[in-house]
């Protein structure tokens, strides 16, 4: 499911132009009712609000034939690691078993 983005004032959402700036954050001007208001496209905890979040892709399989499984997709989800009990951030966050640079790689 792709991410909705509705204009703040009217609710449209098929006249709704980006622009990215400088700082990373994107300009959105809404074609309908001429708003404008910035998003930041970064992930943020809806818990704590902090942006010290961590991902883990998840891939979406389908059952084709018989026991054969084929990957449809990928889908990303989002955990934050202020807020996280510890099992889920370990679960979920960087590998510990591989590590950080393997010996003659650049």
């Amino acid at each position: 499911m792709a991410l909705e983005i509705v204009c703040p004032t009217c609710g449209a959402d098929d006249d709704v132009t980006g622009e990215p700036l400088d700082s990373g954050e994107i300009r959105l001007t809404c074609a309908a009712c001429r708003v404008q208001w910035v998003r930041d496209p970064r992930p943020r905890c809806p818990t704590c609000g902090s942006d010290d979040m961590y991902h883990r892709p998840q891939i979406i399989l389908e059952k084709s034939r018989g026991s054969q499984m084929s990957i449809q997709g990928i889908h990303v989800e989002y955990g934050c690691h202020v807020c996280d009990p510890p099992e889920v951030r370990v679960r979920g966050g960087r590998s510990t078993h591989l590590p950080e640079r393997l010996e003659g790689s650049q």
